[in-house]
């Protein structure tokens, strides 16, 4: 269950908020907008020099009811990870691995692999059905075509 949707430029409501506070909006060679010409998320917990133009850290929360003997982990990325690959290759990597450990490394390199070049951070806490979804079979692709990458699919 994916429990978050971007903050990107592509958000209404969030460039709204980077004009209302004097930020612009341009837009990079692979036609994607940026905060001021430089961030493509408008949430930042660093890059104090945008907060004046209505790059913000405060989060969106959501409350959802956890049942431990169905959901198997909760996983936290920066957009280095999830500019590169979709939520649903996560889990499948994810499901992939024998723990938590393991599995934030397979991410962090796939998204290497994909060519990142930004923070690539991955928090995975597990819960009671850690496993049970789990493929027998290993599968890491460490190749493929930049259009079927994440952001680009």
């Amino acid at each position: 269950m994916k429990l978050t949707i971007d903050h990107t430029l592509e958000r209404k409501e969030e460039k709204e908020r980077i004009r209302k506070c004097g930020g612009f909006v341009a837009w990079n060679s692979l036609g994607q907008p940026h905060v001021n010409g430089r961030l493509a998320m408008t949430r930042s917990i660093g890059d104090l020099d945008l907060k004046n133009s209505g790059v913000i850290a405060q989060p969106e929360t959501k409350r959802v009811q956890l049942h431990h003997a169905d959901d198997g982990f909760l996983v936290l990325t920066t957009d280095g990870i999830n500019f590169m690959v979709n939520s649903q290759e996560i889990c499948d990597f994810i499901n992939q691995c024998h723990d938590p450990a393991e599995a934030a490394h397979v991410v962090t390199e796939q998204a290497i692999q994909y060519g990142t070049e930004d923070n690539s951070t991955v928090v995975i806490v597990p819960f009671g059905a850690w496993g049970k979804y789990k493929n027998g079979e290993i599968n890491f692709s460490f190749s493929r075509s930049f259009a079927s990458s994440g952001r680009w699919a």
